[in-house]
């Protein structure tokens, strides 16, 4: 009889570290006050460990707050209350540019981010081209067009464009949360320590 030897894979000592938009774990610190919990969230393996951030209250906007949406003014991408007040750009990109430095190098495999977020959405959310059709409430087809990314999605993606990212819509579809998970999953493997299989 013919012996046979198996090998594993190294096994990383540390589970793989996920950030996810606050309001998706039910937490309520939307504009609104509302949380916009995602059922899928437990479809994820149970040994993630699930960081939680929300880039607007967290910065100290305030729940409820005016809402906030995405705007091109003299070709720059700005983020401003909808409701004409503040603008609130060079602290968000800031916020969110520190935020990208610090999760990427604690070792954050992944992030599942909030569908249409002016802060989280990505390319999904509205991108204005005048401060006039951003009322609030307008109707959707004020807006410019709808492929945008938020701004904490623009720091993750330009500080570590290789970072898994998926939308919390597309989470809840089998195929696009197999290939996140399995992206995650193989990130983690690449960088985290590893401990002995056997």
């Amino acid at each position: 009889m013919t012996q046979r030897t198996f090998f594993s894979p190294p096994i990383p000592a540390t589970p793989p570290k996920v950030l996810v938009s606050r309001c998706l774990t039910g937490e309520r610190c939307r504009h609104d006050g509302a949380a916009r919990p995602a059922a899928a969230l437990e479809l994820l393996p149970r040994h993630w460990l699930l960081l939680d951030l929300c880039p607007e209250s967290d910065l100290g906007m305030g729940v409820p707050r005016p809402p906030i949406g995405l705007l091109t003014e003299g070709g720059r991408l700005r983020l401003v209350e909808r409701n004409g007040g503040r603008d609130w750009t060079e602290e968000m990109e800031s916020w969110c540019a520190l935020l990208a430095r610090v999760l990427v190098a604690d070792g954050v495999a992944g992030a599942v981010l909030k569908a249409r977020s002016p802060s989280c959405g990505l390319g999904d959310a509205d991108l204005f081209s005048s401060r006039a059709l951003m009322a609030w409430p307008g109707p959707p087809e004020a807006a410019l067009r709808r492929d945008a990314d938020g701004l904490l999605t623009l720091a993750l993606r330009a500080h570590d464009g290789g970072l898994p990212l998926i939308g919390d819509e597309s989470l809840a579809g089998e195929a696009a949360r197999a290939r996140f998970i399995e992206a995650v999953e193989r990130r983690h493997r690449a960088a985290a320590p590893t401990q002995p299989w056997f």
